[in-house]
């Protein structure tokens, strides 16, 4: 495919659908155990219908947490303790984000991105339903695989 072609797939055909999902009160301890244990980079939040609430990305947890973390001083590893148990997904959670819908082209999508300083966008249909997730991820795997698996 070439650029223009893979511009003008839909968000649907990119995007991913197997989600990991928090709920707004739901500790950030717990919420950063996921990120290390399954490797990701962002985790959405929802409340128990699945209407999008917010997004958390590691790096937000990361900048929570003490300086003293990567030298594992033990006061910053209490103080650490303290912050992942006694914050909640929703005193976290980034509210404020784009999100695009399944049929949003991914030309959208890399607009977006080449604008801003976030990696992933929610996906939610017309009553902020979450329906997905798009990454600067999938889109280099878009890019730079010969034939791309598509979602159709």
């Amino acid at each position: 495919m070439n650029t223009l072609d893979l511009l003008s797939l839909k968000v649907k055909e990119v995007m991913s659908t197997d989600l990991i999902t928090v709920k707004e009160d739901d500790i950030v301890k717990d919420v950063n155990n996921i990120f290390d244990r399954e490797n990701i980079h962002h985790i959405l939040v929802v409340d128990d219908d699945m209407k999008f609430k917010g997004i958390i990305s590691k790096s937000d947890i990361l900048l929570m947490m003490d300086w003293g973390t990567k030298l594992n001083l033990p006061a910053s590893l209490r103080k650490n303790t303290f912050l992942l148990t006694s914050n909640l997904a929703k005193d976290v959670m980034e509210t404020n984000v784009i999100k695009v819908g399944p049929d949003d082209f991914i030309r959208k999508c890399v607009q977006v991105f080449r604008e801003n300083y976030f990696r992933a966008l929610p996906v939610v249909d017309d009553n902020d339903f979450l329906i997905g997730i798009i990454t600067t991820y999938d889109l280099m795997i878009l890019a730079y695989t010969e034939t791309p698996m598509l979602h159709t």
